[in-house]
């Protein structure tokens, strides 16, 4: 009985001796960045969720400054705002694997892929991609991102006023669905009988049910090209992802298995980023009608022709609308679609340009989210919408680092010119049909980390045909 009291009592504090000499490096690097000081005593910090990262991350820097030491349950991190620091981390060859304690969960959904592969596996898996993904390939893809659109207009003109604007979401996401099946996967999903409209409920209840299925179609594609006998949803004259590496299958350099979830990776990321960033445009765009007037301008100058948003938009066109460009991109400041992102120190210690020396092993995480609100980046009106801070003259006086909804660095998002393209075409089609309005106000809105942001309550919102 009495050894059994021993070992109750002193297990628990030699595993947390032991902890606290794995974290020896941690506890020294407290003294040179910001920290709770009873989370380094304690080796032990709040345990926090996807939804609550945002809040917490507030709170933190709120307290201890643009770069700090914090706990998320045992697990130590540096936490940073800085786009100085930014830089040293997302350029530095010992900080491009993926944080476990972040993107485990995405792991276990999606599988392997771009989105969570080391350094290792990831660079040849990204040259590997390259091809498909540059902008002389995507330009092909510019007709289908015209003619998809009109499957959008269909459902958004029935909507009128909206209690619950969730509906524009689903609509979005529809319509991302049938863009990315035929530019990421080279089939029609409607020629396939695939039920985009069943899919994009299915996205934010059964997310695994929705996974199953779509690797179930990835398959079926592969064996389509195998044989050589493709079905009627094939579109001839694509080079797309999956075309990419069914050439890597066929020449033995990467795993079936791997094939599958990287598409996955692909169709995933292609299809959150632009219709939660179209949604947000929307909002945008509703709250603050002096911003769509401007840009319906913009639009009708260049498409001067009656035409209910039905023009076919081009490459030449895309850099012929600036305001739009500004537009989309305040709109992706404040709602960067991923809006934190983390790495882990591998290989060695990293020294940054402050001084300070990352050991190996630290979870590194980078907040999009706040970067893009910082009051001493964007001024003391940083969380207010405002289109003039893409003015080249504003961007000049920014360091590069400062906006990043698409990261940057050795790992930035490879799609990036993809989202931009398909978002241009979208949104000046949108804006010449439509007119929106809303009683909603931002600093209304609350916000949880999905991976992507969410919106916890869709704001009303009222479509008018133009």
């Amino acid at each position: 009985m009495h050894l059994f009291l021993i070992v109750v009592i002193f297990c628990p504090i030699f595993l947390w001796l032991l902890h606290r000499w794995n974290d020896r490096k941690v506890i020294s690097l407290a003294t040179k960045v910001p920290s709770y000081k009873l989370q380094m005593l304690l080796g032990f910090g709040p345990i926090t969720t996807q939804k609550s990262i945002i809040s917490e991350s507030i709170t933190g820097h709120q307290k201890l400054g643009r770069n700090m030491l914090m706990y998320m349950g045992p697990f130590p991190c540096y936490f940073t705002i800085d786009p100085v620091i930014i830089k040293d981390i997302l350029n530095s060859k010992l900080c491009r694997d993926k944080s476990d304690l972040t993107y485990t969960g995405v792991i276990n959904a999606l599988g392997k892929g771009l989105i969570t592969m080391k350094g290792s596996e990831w660079i040849p898996h990204r040259k590997l991609l390259n091809p498909p993904f540059k902008v002389s390939n995507q330009i092909t893809f510019l007709p289908i991102f015209n003619q998809k659109v009109n499957g959008l207009f269909a459902a958004m003109d029935q909507c009128g006023y909206m209690e619950n604007s969730r509906d524009i979401l689903k609509f979005c996401r529809e319509f991302t669905l049938n863009i990315t099946f035929e530019t990421m996967l080279g089939h029609n999903a409607r020629a396939k009988n695939i039920d985009t409209k069943h899919i994009a409920k299915l996205v934010t209840q059964e997310c695994r049910e929705t996974i199953e299925y779509v690797k179930g179609e990835i398959d079926k594609i592969l064996k389509s090209f195998s044989t050589g006998q493709h079905d009627a949803g094939y579109l001839e004259n694509l080079y797309t992802a999956i075309h990419c590496l069914y050439e890597s299958l066929e020449n033995n350099e990467t795993p079936r298995e791997i094939i599958i979830s990287g598409m996955i990776h692909l169709f995933s990321g292609a299809f959150e980023t632009t219709s939660s960033s179209i949604y947000f445009t929307v909002l945008m765009l509703a709250m603050h009608p002096e911003v769509q007037s401007k840009l319906f301008s913009e639009i009708c100058e260049r498409f001067p022709e009656n035409d209910d948003g039905n023009m076919e938009v081009t490459y030449e066109h895309l850099s012929q609308l600036p305001y739009l460009d500004m537009v989309l991109k305040e709109t992706l400041r404040l709602f960067p679609v991923v809006p934190q992102i983390a790495r882990q120190v591998s290989g060695g210690n990293v020294r940054l340009s402050n001084g300070v020396v990352l050991p190996e092993g630290l979870n590194v995480m980078l907040n999009i989210f706040l970067l893009h609100r910082d009051p001493q980046i964007w001024g003391p009106k940083a969380n207010t919408f405002n289109p003039d801070n893409f003015l080249p003259c504003n961007v000049e006086q920014r360091h590069p680092y400062t906006y990043m909804p698409f990261s940057k660095g050795t790992r930035s998002c490879i799609g990036m010119r993809y989202a931009e393209m398909s978002l241009k075409v979208t949104m000046a089609k949108i804006i010449k049909r439509y007119k929106f309005s809303t009683t909603a106000k931002i600093e209304d809105f609350e916000w949880e980390n999905h991976i992507s942001l969410h919106l916890v309550n869709n704001p009303p919102l009222t479509v008018e045909r133009r």
